[in-house]
């Protein structure tokens, strides 16, 4: 499923980094501090179809995971600050919307407990004391820890390879063509090899992958036993 060459297209354009304004929160911008002292990930989100950017690669994890869940409508990183202490604010992690619009608040606690706040840094290992912050704020929050993801990571490798394809994706003319040419080949059967698939069909290896990624973005194929890096995939139809 590997891409050849990555794609960065979609996230040069000046509309790709235009806000939504229809949706109740906005990312706080990252200070110029915050930009040189974190480690700082920035792509296009085609499920938000803007670019969004993230600090710290354990909330980069997180967003990949909201960016691939089928599930999630949108997703906002740090939609907004809580008052942790009378002197420091802590930033929620992301809000998200899902497809019944349901909204939710969530808060990633990396393994050292330790997450940047208005005045340096701050512990919040107990979690009854972000419980209390989060109701004196009107908010309830949803937590997400380190080993968590740690134990998804082989996903997220994955979906660190799907993305550049999911953007190959979007630029495609032919993305519906391939994609219906897909669906009546696996009418009959459930599953299917991506290597079947690209000698099958009459069209570029790269489109034919670029269309099964954003199928797996939008929900409706799914890997089956995939490794990283491997050569080929079997993919299976996401039954309603």
């Amino acid at each position: 499923m590997t891409a050849g060459t990555t794609a960065t297209a979609d996230a040069s354009s000046a509309s790709s980094h235009a806000i939504d304004p229809t949706l109740p929160y906005t990312p706080r911008k990252l200070t110029r501090g915050e930009r040189n002292r974190r480690e700082v990930f920035v792509f296009f989100s085609p499920r938000n179809q803007r670019v969004v950017t993230i600090a710290d690669v354990v909330n980069a994890t997180v967003a990949l995971k909201f960016e691939f869940d089928p599930n999630i409508q949108k997703y906002v990183e740090r939609p907004r600050r809580i008052q942790f202490t009378p002197k420091q604010q802590i930033d929620v992690s992301f809000w998200t919307r899902d497809m019944s619009g349901d909204e939710r608040f969530y808060l990633v606690v990396p393994d050292t407990g330790i997450v940047g706040s208005t005045t340096g840094t701050v512990s919040i290992r107990d979690r009854s004391e972000l419980d209390d912050a989060a109701q004196r704020n009107g908010i309830r929050m949803h937590y997400v820890t380190e080993p968590e993801l740690l134990s998804a990571r082989t996903w997220l490798a994955t979906g660190f390879e799907l993305l550049p394809l999911v953007w190959d994706y979007g630029r495609l003319a032919t993305r519906s063509l391939i994609r219906n040419q897909i669906r009546a080949r696996l009418t009959n059967t459930g599953r299917v090899s991506l290597s079947n698939l690209i000698k099958t069909l009459d069209f570029t290896p790269a489109n034919v992958r670029a269309v099964v990624a954003g199928m797996i973005h939008q929900g409706e194929l799914r890997l089956v036993d995939y490794l990283p890096g491997a050569a080929d995939a079997v993919l299976e139809v996401v039954r309603a």
